[in-house]
C-alpha cells in the first residue's frame, strides 16, 4: 500500500471499471457511473466510503455490483478499506444518466424498432 492516499478521480476511474450485468446481457458497455448509480464519495486517510444507488429495490445483481465496486477501489494504491453505503432516496430515475449512458439508451432498439429508453421510468409508479 502507497502512502499516498487515493483522489476521488482515481476511485471514480475505478468504478468506471464496474459494470452492471444486465447491461452486459444487453451488450451494453455502461459502468455503474455512466449509470448514475454512484453519489457521494468520501475520503478518509485511505478509508473510502462511496454513496450507491441501484435502479431498483431487490435487484438479483446488488451483491454483485457491490463486490465488484470493493474489490475495483480496494485494489488502488492507497486505499485501506472501501464501503457502500446504499441510499435509496431520493429514488434513481433516468435523469441520473450519463451522457454516454443516454446515448447507448437512444440507439438501442427493441426488436419491433421502439427505443429501449422510455423503460426506464421517470417517477416512481403510483
Amino acid at each position: 500500500m502507497s502512502a499516498t492516499a487515493a483522489t476521488e478521480a482515481q476511485v471514480l476511474a475505478a468504478l468506471h471499471t464496474v459494470t452492471d450485468p444486465c447491461m452486459d446481457a444487453a451488450g451494453l458497455d455502461l459502468s455503474i457511473v455512466d449509470l448514475g448509480l454512484i453519489g457521494d464519495i468520501h475520503l478518509d486517510a485511505g478509508e473510502i466510503t462511496i454513496e450507491i444507488t441501484f435502479t431498483e429495490v431487490g435487484c438479483a445483481f446488488t451483491h454483485l455490483v457491490a463486490t465488484a465496486a470493493v474489490d475495483a477501489v480496494e485494489a488502488l494504491d492507497g486505499v485501506r478499506h472501501a464501503r457502500l453505503q446504499p441510499v435509496w432516496t431520493p429514488a434513481w430515475t433516468k435523469d441520473r444518466l450519463a451522457p454516454r449512458a443516454r446515448g447507448a439508451f437512444a440507439r438501442a432498439r427493441y426488436p419491433d424498432g421502439r427505443s429501449a429508453l422510455p423503460i426506464v421510468p421517470t417517477e416512481p409508479a403510483r
